[in-house]
Formats: structure tokens, sequence, C-alpha cells
């Protein structure tokens, strides 16, 4: 069934947004009434027109927690129409009450309070037809009754009221078709934009996947390529070609990142890391680039700073290394200093210096913004997207800190980050620390992709590994029955049988044991997969391109996890 409008959804949720929203101006203008009918007829009308309005205004609010509890009423034109007709026949009747009984203050006051009705009315309209079918004709009424019967007025005086009221009702009916008619163009406008987000996000994870695959075997078969015996320049062009793929994962990694962002749906992890360690490993990284330009490479760590917190190392490593990598980038000559020191009252602060060209105020103003760099000749001379420092303050304010700079032009650049990351425990040693072995394990790798197969043996025989492979889930589901395997390798998207169904086939018995370990490999990137195929079933997921020492991490894990305990292993 189609999804309803929220222009059309009545009580059922924009409405009752509208009027929670307007809720403190709706009460403020009931206590002012109460004082004018207090001044004007006494205090037992000021007392039944707030006593009526509160119950009122207990019936929304129990209108509102039911809908935020999920509760839909069966009758629901019944459910919307009595409190708006209600509200409409209070005002109405106090308004006519005000011009029958008062003095022509109090007459004026009522024909103002009459009009402000209808604006209500016209205000609701945007959300529900009902509004201007239901609330609009009581005051109209009331506007027409009033005066007629009780104003005195005869002959030319009467004919002029009549004719006014005619204009006013044709106007009031003209502006609920204008606003109606707007509220439909920015509906569809929205709608549209939602499906163009959503094709967007369907596009960039199939280029995801078609993007990861081949690189998956161009950078696999670049690292088992300087395992081998290579000579000099070999080596050189291989490093080349590892930094050329690095490069183009980088801008894919950005572009993805950015997409979860937007989505809302980039998760952060939440765990104990060596914020010093991070530091020093972030400094050797740059260190002979830095070396190589001419640059000193500078990192000042406060003995004050504590060194394990709390947060996501992949992300901070992230934002450190977009903020290092800028700052090498655009300094010629020069320094490029890291220092990390603690943030008053908790968390860490992280100042990023260097001796470079500098920026303008105005080109400071859009530095932050998606795709924008300082200025057009900037993407010609240096390259880049113009995405990194857009993720980067996006990724700081999700974990409650910010980015900021400081700069001139021709006097270089500091970016101060600041995050608020709870100090932690030291872990137990890390098992990633010492050498993985799959020395006597027996694994399969089930993938479509011939290249794929070559670059995961090539990994896995390495560390010692037996391994057997599989072109589609069916075959591995024969391999499966033939012989019993340590862990399963398995690929997403295959011809003949996906991984997801032949993981339902060895769940349910149909290929040796139930409980062999899978782990799904995918180069799908998308936010939320990884969490998806534990779900269903998998031991850990993997992405691609494979990197060599967090696979082999990975299978040992799986190897060795005890089956009621599966984790999640994938890339930030």
């Amino acid at each position: 069934m189609q999804a309803q409008s929220p222009i059309d959804d009545g009580l059922d949720g924009a409405t009752l947004a509208m009027s929670r929203r307007s809720r403190l101006a709706r009460l403020t203008v009931v206590c002012l009434v109460a004082a004018v009918l207090f001044i004007g007829f006494g205090p037992f009308p000021a007392f039944i027109w707030g006593a009526v309005n509160l119950i009122m205004e207990c019936w929304l609010v129990f209108a509102e927690a039911a809908f935020a509890r999920g509760v839909r009423w069966n009758n629901r034109a019944l459910i919307r129409a009595v409190p708006m007709a209600t509200y409409s026949a209070i005002w109405s009747t106090m308004a006519a009450y005000c011009w029958i009984n008062g003095s022509p203050a109090m007459q004026f006051a009522a024909l103002v309070m009459l009009f402000g009705v209808m604006i209500e009315a016209l205000k609701y309209a945007v959300t529900t037809r009902l509004a201007f079918i239901v609330v609009t004709p009581i005051p109209f009424a009331a506007l027409v009754v009033t005066p007629i019967v009780f104003g005195g007025f005869r002959g030319w005086e009467l004919a002029v009221i009549l004719l006014t009221l005619a204009g006013l009702a044709g106007y009031v009916a003209d502006a609920i078709r204008a606003v109606r008619a707007n509220a439909r163009d920015l509906e569809a406008t929205r709608a549209e934009a939602l499906r163009a987000s959503q094709a967007k996000s369907a596009f960039l994870a199939m280029m995801s996947h078609e993007l990861r695959t081949p690189m998956n075997g161009v950078l696999g078969m670049a690292h088992a390529l300087a395992s081998t015996e290579l000579d000099r320049r070999q080596a050189d062009y291989l490093d080349m070609i590892v930094q050329s793929g690095d490069g183009l994962m980088a801008i894919l990694n950005d572009i993805l990142d950015l997409s979860k962002i937007e989505a809302g749906k980039l998760e952060l992890e939440t765990v104990a890391f060596d914020l010093h360690r991070l530091g020093r490993q972030l400094f050797l990284f740059w260190s002979e680039s830095a070396r190589l330009k001419g640059v000193e490479l500078a990192l000042e760590i406060d003995p004050a700073t504590p060194v394990w917190l709390s947060g996501d190392p992949v992300r901070v490593r992230q934002i450190l290394l977009n903020l290092v990598s800028n700052a090498l980038k655009f300094t010629e000559a020069g320094t490029v200093t890291i220092r990390i020191a603690p943030l008053a009252g908790r968390g860490v602060e992280i100042n990023v210096s260097d001796t470079g060209v500098g920026m303008t105020e105005e080109q400071q103003g859009r530095l932050f913004q998606t795709f924008s760099q300082g200025e057009a000749s900037t993407a010609r001379r240096y390259g880049g997207t113009g995405l990194g420092l857009s993720i980067c303050r996006q990724l700081a304010g999700m974990m409650g800190g910010e980015i900021t700079v400081r700069s001139a032009p021709g006097e270089g650049s500091t970016f101060r980050v600041a995050l608020p990351l709870a100090t932690a425990e030291a872990p137990p040693a890390d098992v990633q620390d010492h050498v993985v072995s799959l020395e006597g394990r027996r694994l399969l790798v089930v993938d479509d992709n011939r290249v794929n197969q070559t670059v995961a043996r090539a990994v896995l025989e390495a560390a010692g590994a037996s391994v057997a492979v599989a072109g589609d889930g069916r075959d591995g589901l024969d391999l499966l029955a033939a012989e019993a395997f340590d862990a399963v390798l398995m690929d997403i998207r295959m011809p003949v049988m996906d991984g997801i169904e032949a993981l339902g086939r060895i769940r349910a018995g149909e290929a040796g044991r139930r409980d062999t370990p899978v782990m799904a490999l995918t180069a799908d990137a998308m936010s939320g997969e990884g969490e998806r195929l534990i779900a269903l079933g998998f031991d850990a997921v993997h992405p691609k391109p494979i990197q060599p020492a967090e696979l082999l991490h990975a299978v040992a894990a799986c190897c060795s996890a005890d089956r009621n305990a599966p984790r999640l292993r994938e890339a930030g």
C-alpha cells in the first residue's frame, strides 16, 4: 500500500506536530482572552473559558501520546473532526458572546477572534483538507449571523455587510486553494528528492561492489607479488601500483562515507585505543613523504595527555590522516607539526600546524563544504576531491567534538581538533600484535571471481593454511559435504547460488557441519551491510579489497571463536 502523504495525515502526524509546536502561543492567547472576559464580564465566563480549553488541551496531549506509542484509531475521520470542530465552536461561541453582550471594544475583539480562528484553519489546511471543511464554517457562520441578527443593521448597511462577507468567503476559499496547491508541490518535491537520494544510495552501493571487486584483485595481487623476489626497479614499480590503488580506494571510501553520513547511517565504534601509539604511527606513516618533499615533520605529545581513550580509533585516525595529508600537500617548505594535548575538562586536543600557503577568510568560510576547496586552482594544482575536510568535521561532530581552523595567506594554517573522549583502561595485550599462523587449518574460499580466489589463496597459504576454492555456492556446498573445513570465506554475490543461500543451506545441515564458521567477503561497503550479514548467520564480515593482515586475524578469530559469540569485522 502506498504511504499516505503527510499533507493528508490529519491528527496522525503532521497536524499533531503542528499543534504541539503552537501550544505555547495558543495557551498564551487563551490566557489573554480569559483576562478580557474577566474584565468585561466577570470571573464566571473567564472560568468556563479556561476550563473548556484545559479539557481540550488534555485531549491533545492524550492524542499526541497515543500517536507516539503507535496507536492508530479505526474511525480516523471522526477522531480528527471532533476536536477540530469543538475548538472552532468554543472560540466562535466565545466571540459571539462578546459581540452580543459586550461593549464596542468587545465587539471589535470578537471580530478579531473570529478572523483568528479562520487564520488558524488556514494554517492547518496545509496538512488536512478536513480542517477547512470542519473549522472554517463555524466562525464564518458566527461572523454572518451575529452582526445580522444582533447588530441592528438594515437596508444598504446590511447589503454592504453581506457583500463584504461574500468577498471574504471567496478570498478565504482562494487562499485555501493556493496554500493547498503549494503544500502539494512541496510534498511532491520532497518525495522526488527522497527518490533521488534512494537512487543515489543504490547507485553508490552498486558502484562500491563493482569498483571494489577489481581493486581487490589489483591490490591483492600487488601484495602477493611484494612477497616474491623483485629487483629494485620492479619493487619501485610495484610500490607505485600499490600507492595508486590506495589513492583510488581513499577517494572511493570518501564518497561512501559521505553517503553514509548524509543518510544518517554511519555508526561509530567505541573501544579502548592507545592515542600515543596512534600519533607515533601517524608520524612514521608520513615521515618519509615529508622527507622526500623537504618538509620537516614534528610530533609533540604533552606528557599529561591520557594514553588510552574510549572511542573509534579508525575514525580518529581518518581525521588525523586527512589533516596531516592536507598540511603536507599545501606546504612546499618549512614544518608541519602535530601537537597532542589534554582537552580542558575531558578528552584530547590535536593541533596540526603548517607553514604552507595559508588561506583567506573567504576561503576558510567554504573550506568544510562538500566538494569544495580553497579556490578553483587548488584542485588543478594539488588534486583532491574536496571531501576530506567535510567528512572530518562531520565525524568530529558525531564524536561530540569540533574542528576549527586559524589561517592567513602566506602564514600557514593551524587546524584544531577537539574530541571530548573519555579515558579508558589499557586492555589486555592485543592478539594482533603477534604473527598470525594458520598452520594446519583447512579453509574453503567460495568466490566466482578467479582473481579474488587467487588473492585470498595467496594470503591464506602464506600463513600456512591449506586452501580449496569453489566458483559458486553450489560447488562450495559440494566440497563442504565431501570434507571438513575449519572455516569458509564466502563471497555474497555469485551466480548459480549466492553466498546468503549457501549459508542458509549450511546452517540447515545440507553440507556437513551446521556450525562451520563462515566469513562473508563483500565489496558492498554501504552502512548496515555488515550488521545485516551478521544477523543472517555469518560469523564475521571482511570487506574487499582484502587487507592481508586484517584478513588473517579475522580468519584466525573465526577458527578459534566461540560459536555463540560471533563477531563483526568491517572496515570503517
